[in-house]
């Protein structure tokens, strides 16, 4: 096949470069994939697939970093935004969807009482562990090394000009290491308002890791013992391992759950959530932003939770993802390439042994990218209910191509 081009991509990139620092900050630069291997634009999408602006097409396993679970211009949910958007988005006040939403995630999601409403996640985390703070009365927050909470000044994993007394109250421990955890426990004694986990570690550029019952069980124990909540980060993983929040799923009595990108497929809106004990508290927070009250996306979250539970969603994501997790094996044992898939299939990665600088998983996914199937070489993947079985078997036929390239160029 042709191998893509990206010729206005690039073009359109340089010129963003004289009105926008970098061009495209965040993840979302070519830098932070294969640079001259990935568009640096989208023009369009449906379903599981992109067109770039230079036409090519893909299918896309980054689900726009998650938020895209049913599809891209989802039918039902898009219908739902529309009708609402068709009475205006943004009000002085909220809309009237905002009490059958906190309606929904209370009765949707296990062991809530009742929850507030952001734009994205690091709104929410942010406001989880200032709630911890007034409930315990407590200042320091724990967090797993490596673990990604958002961009906001406290959990920020990098970039200039935040002075470090916005982490004086964080402290880090090794995700799935019970000792570790009670080290650091011991270390800050009867101060510890809070532990945030995401609810398996999906850390950039490492395999991902599923926490062991060892861990759930001692993070649970810990918290009655000492006094502090848990606060579990679900913005990435809701409502893609179960609808009832992957608290549940994997186990932890979570006091605080936060919830974003797949919950109105797309939509900009986020969602603390938590246990009728802490409500008095919350009633002492400052949280407010112009958009956090557009009704548009609670519009929007409505529909998609109602189609997610209706359609299977969950089941059939599991299914497919599970056929390419075990396509991508066999592909890369048969071309004689040793690989290790990890992760839950709603949201596989993928990362080769003996590539500690991630070259060869740079190189396969790009080469990937050039053949219309969009991995990324850095960051967990994602399946959405849209992908059809001709379309694993598509993405597993290029990936067989590409391994062999990989092991052409680098050996096994």
């Amino acid at each position: 096949m042709k191998l893509y081009e990206f010729t206005k991509s690039y073009q359109l990139f340089e010129e963003a470069q004289k009105y926008v620092p970098n061009g495209i900050y965040g993840p979302r630069t070519p830098a932070f994939l294969t640079f001259g291997s990935y568009p640096a634009f989208i023009q369009r999408g449906e379903g599981c697939r992109i067109w770039d602006v230079d036409g090519n097409e893909y299918i896309d396993y980054m689900c726009s970093f998650g938020t895209n679970l049913l599809g891209l211009k989802h039918p039902k949910v898009d219908a739902a935004a529309k009708a609402q958007w068709e009475k205006a988005d943004c009000f002085t006040l909220p809309s009237d969807q905002w009490l059958p939403l906190a309606k929904k995630i209370v009765g949707t999601v296990n062991g809530v009482d009742w929850c507030v409403f952001g734009k994205n996640g690091s709104d929410v985390t942010s406001y989880a562990i200032t709630l911890a703070r007034i409930f315990t009365g407590k200042r320091d927050i724990l967090l797993a090394q490596g673990s990604y909470h958002g961009s906001h000044f406290w959990c920020q994993p990098h970039g200039q000009g935040v002075p470090e007394e916005w982490k004086t109250h964080v402290h880090y421990f090794e995700y799935n290491n019970v000792n570790d955890l009670k080290r650091v426990l011991s270390e800050h004694s009867g101060t510890v308002a809070g532990i945030m986990l995401t609810p398996h570690r999906h850390d950039a550029m490492k395999d991902q890791e599923l926490p062991s019952k060892e861990f759930v069980d001692a993070v649970n124990e810990l918290s009655q013992k000492d006094g502090f909540m848990i606060i579990v980060d679900d913005i990435r993983c809701g409502f893609r391992l179960d609808l009832a929040g992957s608290s549940k799923h994997y186990g932890f009595n979570a006091d605080i759950q936060c919830f974003g990108k797949a919950m109105a497929n797309g939509y900009a809106i986020s969602v603390a959530a938590a246990r009728e004990e802490l409500k008095e508290s919350a009633k002492n927070i400052f949280f407010t932003g112009t958009h956090f009250f557009s009704g548009v996306p609670f519009a929007a979250a409505l529909a998609c939770i109602d189609e997610i539970q209706a359609s299977g969603a969950i089941e059939y994501i599991r299914k497919t993802g599970t056929m390419l997790m075990d396509g991508l094996r066999q592909s890369a044992s048969a071309c004689g390439v040793s690989v290790s898939v990890t992760g839950p299939p709603a949201m596989p990665y993928m990362t080769f042994s003996n590539d500690p600088l991630f070259e060869m998983n740079r190189f396969f996914c790009g080469q990937a990218a050039r053949r219309g199937i969009f991995f990324h070489p850095h960051h967990n993947w994602f399946v959405c209910a849209a992908l059809k079985e001709s379309d694993i078997l598509q993405t597993i036929d290029v990936a067989s191509v590409c391994f062999k390239l990989t092991k052409e160029k680098f050996g096994g």
